[in-house]
């Protein structure tokens, strides 16, 4: 028997506890012309997701207000199976201490993180995949 796999949406509930249990994601914007996408280390706040940076990068640029997707997955290759949130909303960042006293994560890139970012999600989306597999395998 073949089991056929899924592909279901996930609500929004579902989306923040997954990236409540992660650390790692990526942060997507437009920066001028061209799209940004880069990965940050991060915690969540409530419904708040906030990392750090180096002032002088890329990540330097969202001082904000500034209109961000954020994006956290979770893959297993062997099952074929997996995870991906995206939350939608605006980002601000600070250079003049912790924004709202929240406790920032320890940035697993080396380098000066004095800048802090906080993105306020205005909405979640999600989907859950698993591949369809024969079952004898």
């Amino acid at each position: 028997m073949d089991y056929q796999g899924h592909l279901t949406s996930l609500a929004e509930d579902e989306c923040r506890q997954l990236l409540a249990e992660h650390c790692v994601g990526r942060v997507c914007w437009l920066d001028g012309e061209q799209l940004q996408v880069l990965p940050v280390t991060y915690a969540l706040h409530g419904d708040q997701i906030v990392f750090t940076a180096n002032p002088a990068s890329a990540l330097g640029r969202l001082s904000g207000p500034v209109e961000v997707c954020f994006e956290v997955d979770d893959i297993d290759e062997p099952t074929a199976s997996g995870w991906s949130v995206v939350a939608r909303g605006t980002a601000v960042g600070s250079s003049s201490g912790t924004p709202g006293g929240l406790a920032l994560p320890r940035a697993w890139a080396p380098g000066t993180h004095e800048f802090a970012v906080v993105i306020t999600p205005a909405g979640y989306s999600g989907r859950a995949v698993s591949g369809a597999l024969a079952e004898s395998r």
